[in-house]
């Protein structure tokens, strides 16, 4: 149930398509350059809407490990111009706002154990904001038309009448009529050029996007704040302790055997003078880890709790093996780093090197609890802390300063004219390696970055916008 009125909800939702079709509509023309603290205003404005519309007292402790990470992911538009982050949360940041209303508008959520009856019922939940399209339109026609409900719905028919006949005239009865007159055919060219000049285009597409987002926003609206009962909890079922020791104890023997005979190259101390042979030896590592850690975490969740207790020994086992493998390839990592310096594939390659090492170190010691763990809330749960972290790092300064750092080491091995694929979050830093170097590609990176800013309004700018003035 809303704790405000529809009428409420529908003008709120309208103000906010109002102000996304005002100051987001140049992402048409500029992409994610033109996201600013507008899309941060945006999404908090938003989430403050559906909290407030979807309950009636504050977020919860343990809602707010959903809610912050949301708004880390939002505040990250306001402080940085890096396109590479601003074009993944652009596809992450609906996904959590979603899983955020549909998670803490489950009745009794932080006892939900995560399993695929409860991972299930949120995609359809998600889905389900369809079914709310039509609700959303009737909400609307009820807030905006006045005298009644009997003569909203009288006039909704009549809309709904007239939005079918111009779409059939144009999709079908105009265009064959065209075909078969030319002097009709010239009369609506005469008629559609009167309208695109009382009306440009321009203003049309605002209108139909503003219509669109109230709907979606209003759908949603009504789909993910109405309280509801979890899903059916299923009992935990056992594994066969013989099939798992079988399975299990093969694949660490595997391992085992792997890890034998890699041991040349599993604990380098130096890298070859060759790039090809550097680059191989590291990525080859990184992806071992990459497919290897996603393996062990689903093998861990398969048998975490669910077979005899030497097979949850030999799990152990398994993860300590595991967590060696990572090791191994954070180090090789941060040798290739010392030697070829940062970018954006190696920070974050490190970064989730890292993680993965305090993940597995997690999951071993989940083990040894007594309790049972809910790791399937756990691994969603931490790895939603991680990305959301990354998103409020200066990365692209990161990167800028390690490599300027490294580069002046006698053995770097590494290029600063290949930082040039860095957004104007370094821009101080660029005039100064221009100023060193007239004659390298930073002079031309400076000129183009200061264009992009100087092209930009005033809600489209970020915290590095700003500072890079002063």
């Amino acid at each position: 149930m809303f704790t405000i009125t529809k009428r409420t909800a529908v003008f709120a939702t309208m103000l906010l398509s109002l102000y996304w079709v005002l100051t987001l509509w140049g992402i048409w023309t500029k992409e994610v350059s033109a996201l600013g603290w507008n899309l941060t205003v945006f999404v908090v404005a938003l989430v403050c809407l559906y909290t407030h519309a979807g309950r009636s007292q504050r977020p919860g402790a343990r809602e707010y490990v959903w809610l912050v990470p949301l708004l880390l992911i939002a505040l990250s538009f306001a402080l940085y111009e890096n396109p590479f982050i601003k074009a993944v949360n652009m596809l992450v940041l609906p996904l959590l706002f979603v899983a955020y209303f549909i998670i803490t508008s489950t009745k009794h959520h932080e006892n939900v154990v995560w399993n695929s009856a409860w991972i299930r019922r949120m995609v359809e939940r998600a889905l389900g904001v369809v079914q709310q399209i039509e609700p959303a339109i009737a909400a609307m026609a009820h807030a905006l038309i006045p005298g009644g409900k009997q003569k909203s719905d009288l006039i909704k028919r009549i809309v709904t009448g007239l939005a079918i006949l111009v779409f059939v005239s144009l999709v079908l009865f105009i265009p064959l009529l065209s075909g078969a007159d030319a002097a009709f055919a010239a009369m609506v060219q005469s008629a559609q050029e009167f309208v695109l000049n009382l009306v440009a285009l321009e203003t049309l597409l605002k209108i139909a996007v503003f219509l669109v987002l109230t709907v979606v926003m209003l759908a949603g609206l009504l789909q993910w704040t109405k309280e509801e009962e979890s899903a059916a909890q299923t009992e935990t079922k056992h594994m066969d302790a013989v099939v798992s020791g079988i399975v299990l104890g093969g694949i660490l023997v595997l391992y085992v055997l792997f890890l034998f005979t890699q041991l040349k190259t599993l604990w380098v101390y130096t890298l070859p003078a060759e790039f090809p042979a550097t680059e191989h030896l590291v990525k080859s590592g990184f992806w071992q880890l990459f497919f290897l850690s996603g393996i062990n975490v689903l093998l861990y969740v398969l048998y975490y709790r669910r077979t005899s207790k030497p097979v949850q020994n030999m799990l152990t086992v398994f993860m300590v093996a595991s967590l060696l493998l990572l090791l191994s390839a954070a180090k090789r990592m941060g040798m290739y780093v010392f030697y070829y310096g940062f970018s954006y594939e190696k920070f974050f390659a490190a970064y989730t090197v890292i993680f993965a090492v305090f993940l597995f170190i997690r999951l071993i010691a989940a083990l040894f609890q007594k309790e049972k763990t809910d790791i399937v809330r756990y691994l969603v749960v931490a790895f939603v802390w991680m990305y959301a972290v990354s998103t409020v790092l200066p990365v692209e300064q990161m990167i800028f300063r390690a490599n300027r750092a490294l580069a002046l080491r006698p053995d770097s091995r590494l290029d600063m004219n290949e930082l040039v694929m860095l957004s104007a979050d370094v821009l101080n830093l660029g005039k100064e390696q221009s100023l060193a170097h007239p004659d390298s590609g930073w002079t031309e990176w400076v000129t183009k970055k200061e264009s992009i800013a100087d092209q930009k309004h005033f809600y489209e700018k970020t915290l590095t916008d700003v500072l890079m003035r002063k």
